[in-house]
């Protein structure tokens, strides 16, 4: 599996694409989607409540407000 994206690398990928602005979890999980580079191990689309929970998880590497999600500074 030496392939394999991860959530949160493919979320911080996302929101260094965009500058590090702030964004919606649901606003990162269609753009997840739409890019299409994580593939989840469970059939089913990456949600809003997905992101969610990663970024929580990872809180050294993400900042939240909210539902709202940036890259640490």
């Amino acid at each position: 599996m030496s392939g394999r994206v991860y959530l949160h690398k493919e979320l911080a990928a996302i929101l260094r694409a965009r500058g590090n602005r702030w964004m919606t979890t649901k606003g990162l999980a269609e753009i997840a989607r739409k890019r299409g580079r994580y593939q989840r191990l469970k059939p089913g689309e990456v949600t809003a409540f997905q992101v969610h929970g990663r970024t929580r998880r990872y809180s050294r590497i993400f900042e939240r407000e909210g539902s709202r999600v940036r890259l640490r500074q």
